[in-house]
């Protein structure tokens, strides 16, 4: 009889240790499907984050070549605005050597003189004595 106690004491502690596997293999999966949740996310936040960084890379590639445009772009304005003024005063020149030339000139080189002038003034902007062109 001991034996067949025994046996029966057995049983019942095989049913109760099958019992209480069901919950830990249910907690494991659980467990399983956490940690491949997890691992997918840290998957995507490292993607992200070379994203955000290649990103902010070209952001400042991007603010370097126009920081140097800009750097020319005011260098060509300064050398057309040196160029502009040059022209201004060659024509100033221009314009007194007419006058002067007048007094001694006769009449048909004069209105030729007078007319290269005005063809050269078509070429300035108005605001440094240029003429509309017509």
């Amino acid at each position: 009889m001991p034996l067949r106690k025994a046996k029966i004491t057995l049983e019942a502690a095989l049913k109760k240790a099958e019992k209480a596997r069901a919950p830990f293999e249910a907690a494991t999966k659980e467990a399983e499907a956490a940690r491949e949740v997890a691992e997918e996310a840290r998957a995507v936040a490292e993607k992200t984050a070379r994203a955000a960084e290649a990103a902010r890379q070209k952001a400042e590639d991007a603010r370097k070549r126009a920081e140097a445009a800009r750097r020319k772009s005011e260098e060509a304005k300064a050398a057309a605005e040196a160029a502009l003024e040059e022209a201004r005063r060659r024509l100033e020149e221009a314009e007194a050597y007419l006058e002067e030339a007048k007094k001694r000139l006769p009449e048909g080189q004069i209105w030729w003189l007078e007319r290269e002038l005005q063809e050269k003034r078509k070429y300035l902007p108005k605001s440094k004595g240029g003429v509309d062109k017509k």
